[in-house]
């Protein structure tokens, strides 16, 4: 590729609504342009590195006989009311009527529409297992676009599904997949972790996030220091929570005598340390004839869960906490004072309260708290539950180290789905008697678009993107300085051009009659990997000079080892 034929399309100054480093480098590098919220235009320089992406996984999709398929983005409304996620995906779902009323909405995922192809195509056990995958769009009416490419409404994805006739093979190839992922994110030298997941929407009781490390993720991760123990925040236990369950025999209501040199009293001041309060909740709940509520209480210094907290039976879906004007219509109080003392409504602890003594509670009066409070003797024992987010050097809950948490990008994730759709859409096959029965199925996304955003995260410096070999939109550029000056500039480039392009190296040529800054500054924030720098000063002594984009260190190659040189360098 020659630059005079290209769209490089870079910018000088970081666009102002660009907050986070990966979506500043793929607008001023010319991979990306905005056109509305959450929306993006794919320019040539992105649409190269989204090829090579592609590229990688149909290679390992390949090697575990996966079979490419392609699904339309527009789905029929009928299948999703019949798997009942239309209700579920809310307000994300884009829905919309063609001229005859027919209902569809755009796919943002494809677990309907796949399944009901499968039934149709496949109807004995003979033709299991079987795998197939698509590459294309999908769409999510996301409220909050944002981060560039990291939440977006319309997306590249790779997902593929698998069909069983056993919970035995899908488990077989569910494994095949978690290592055709590590293969994947490994060969894009991407800086991840994979961690146990809630399955969500999607279904099934198993599932495992494939995670980038990344300062500007949405996500959080957690890991024991000695890596034997893994989680997204949502799905990690409290130490505590072990600790409780082993203990609890041991855990009775005790009524003893208040020591009167520790009696509970009341303060218009709040002097203690955060971990020897705690806060007080007010959260919707389910009842019998109606939605009441209850309280949530956690230590000053934790944050409660919100994905525990909705996962406990009482809790009314979706998770809805009273605001400041509800509070005080039903209790007479700001919230900061609330306390469960003398609440006539289910009280929820977490457990990390129960070990707390002489600790203190809002008091349920304006500008008032109660403090040296203790179980059993002023509160009785509430019902004890997890439903905090783990911190940074918690104790492991396998018993191992203390935890890590770090921010991070999903780029993956895998379900083992079992029959949830093929039960609910009524879909079956013939087994070995004669009898049908409802298939088995696994579900495993990759994020395309999102992955160029975490790689970049992970890879850039002052001067622009860094790009491993794999996916970096061109491996290799030639500058010639002063070309237009110095026929024997030209000759060499457009020879050492014509030699890499036959033996199958992607290069591009910056034939453009521009400054040697400008051609510097543009190719180091594009990120190419390797640079060949032609002079007159180095051909003179039949030398060209070779620069790596990682640590900027020139070296003097001769010109007719150069091909080898490079060949080295990219491992071909």
């Amino acid at each position: 590729m020659l630059t005079s034929q290209y769209l490089l399309s870079t910018l000088k100054d970081t666009p102002y609504d660009a907050k986070i480093i990966s979506h500043q480098l793929m607008l001023r590098s010319g991979m990306i342009r905005k056109t509305s919220s959450g929306l993006y235009i794919w320019l040539p320089t992105g649409i190269r590195v989204l090829k090579k992406i592609k590229k990688i996984i149909r290679k390992e999709m390949k090697k575990i006989n996966a079979l490419e398929i392609f699904m339309p983005i527009i789905q029929s409304e009928f299948l999703w009311e019949k798997s009942g996620r239309l209700s579920i995906y809310g307000e994300e779902l884009l829905r919309f009527s063609d001229r005859r009323k027919n209902h569809f909405i755009l796919g943002p995922t494809n677990e309907e529409i796949v399944t009901n192809f499968i039934s149709n195509e496949v109807n004995s056990y003979k033709k299991l297992p079987l795998i197939v995958y698509q590459i294309q769009t999908k769409f999510r009416d996301e409220i909050r676009p944002r981060f560039g490419m990291i939440r977006t409404r319309e997306f590249t994805m790779k997902d593929a599904y698998s069909f069983h006739i056993n919970q035995n093979c899908l488990e077989n190839t569910y494994n095949k997949f978690y290592q055709s992922y590590i293969n994947i994110f490994k060969t894009m030298q991407l800086d991840f972790c994979v961690v146990k997941a809630d399955s969500g929407s999607m279904g099934g009781n198993i599932s495992h996030e494939f995670q980038a490390f990344s300062e500007n993720g949405e996500d959080e991760i957690v890991f024991s220091n000695d890596k034997s123990y893994s989680s997204n925040m949502n799905m990690a236990k409290s130490i505590e929570t072990i600790n409780f369950f082993k203990k609890k025999d041991e855990y009775k209501i005790i009524h003893g005598k208040k020591d009167s040199k520790k009696s509970t009293i009341i303060s218009k001041k709040l002097n203690t340390p955060l971990k020897n309060q705690i806060k007080t909740f007010l959260v919707k709940i389910k009842t019998k004839d109606t939605t009441s509520i209850a309280a949530l209480l956690i230590r000053g210094d934790h944050e409660l869960n919100l994905f525990k907290i909705e996962q406990l039976n009482i809790i009314k879906k979706p998770l809805s906490f009273l605001d400041e004007k509800e509070t005080i219509s039903l209790i007479g109080v700001k919230k900061k004072f609330l306390g469960p003392l003398g609440l006539k409504i289910p009280i929820i602890a977490d457990i990390s309260t129960y070990e707390m003594k002489n600790f203190t509670i809002g008091a349920n009066i304006n500008e008032h708290f109660f403090i040296n409070v203790n179980w059993n003797i002023d509160l009785p024992i509430p019902i004890i539950e997890d439903i905090r987010k783990v911190n940074t050097n918690d104790l492991s809950p396998n018993g191992t180290g203390y935890l890590n948490v770090k921010k991070s990008i999903e780029i993956g994730h895998i379900f083992q789905i079992g029959q949830k759709y093929s039960k609910i859409m009524k879909k079956s096959i013939k087994i070995q008697d004669g009898k049908q029965e409802n298939f088995y199925m696994g579900c495993y996304g990759i994020g395309i678009t999102r992955i160029a955003a975490a790689i970049i995260e992970q890879n850039h410096d002052e001067s622009g993107i860094i790009w491993p070999n794999s996916i970096a939109p061109f491996e290799i550029v030639i500058l010639p300085i002063n070309m237009e000056k110095y026929n024997k500039i030209k000759k060499v480039a457009n020879i050492l051009y014509q030699n890499f392009k036959k033996i199958g190296i992607d290069v591009i040529l910056d034939d453009r009659s521009e400054r040697p800054g400008i051609m510097f500054n543009e190719m180091d924030l594009i990120g190419i990997p390797h640079q060949i720098i032609v002079s007159i000063r180095s051909i003179n002594d039949n030398n060209v000079e070779y620069r790596e984009r990682k640590n900027k260190k020139n070296v003097l190659i001769k010109i007719k080892d150069i091909t080898n040189f490079v060949l080295q360098k990219l491992k071909k």
